[in-house]
């Protein structure tokens, strides 16, 4: 082997270790997130409540600590709701956790927001979220993540004069 390509051999070593080695984690790859499903888990006449399994994979050689999931649902671009949950425990290392995040949605909430919104109508929504995790060694990071659906608004006799009532 020449010098120029024993030169180039090590200079590759010295930047995986700088990279990689120390910290146990390389930077290579990062976390990721995706919202593999949505199912509804529990509904009623005046909410429902969406149950999101989230699944997390962890790229790095050391547990990842997980902090809390935020999250946003929005109908014809006009968000509805938001909020943040508490998400304890850690992915493995090398390997994959999936999580259950339920959000309930109030349709008396989603009926005063979104026009046409009314018992009976199906609703187009886009959920936003994010997970955050503390990465070792580089602290916080927030991995996003989108999905998109429909939410059939129950009916029942007399319901939608109740709930123009209450909105009013």
């Amino acid at each position: 082997m020449n010098s120029r390509a024993l030169n180039w051999c090590l200079a590759t070593v010295a930047a995986a270790a700088l990279l990689g080695g120390g910290t146990g984690c390389g930077l290579f790859g990062k976390p990721s997130a995706q919202i593999t499903g949505v199912k509804v888990q529990d509904i009623t006449l005046t909410a429902a409540t969406l149950l999101f399994d989230v699944k997390v994979d962890n790229p790095y050689t050391v547990p990842l600590p997980m902090s809390n999931i935020d999250y946003a649902l929005s109908s014809q671009d006009q968000q509805f709701l938001s909020g943040k949950a508490d998400v304890q425990g850690t992915v493995p290392a090398g390997g994959s956790k999936t999580l259950g995040v339920p959000v309930r949605i109030s349709f008396l909430q989603l009926i005063k927001v979104v026009k046409g919104a009314r018992p009976g109508a199906t609703v187009p929504y886009k959920a936003n979220l994010g997970l955050s995790v503390d990465v070792p060694a580089l602290g916080p990071l927030r991995v996003a993540m989108s999905k998109e659906g429909e939410l059939s608004i129950p009916s029942a006799p007399g319901l939608l004069d109740r709930l123009k009532d209450v909105a009013q």
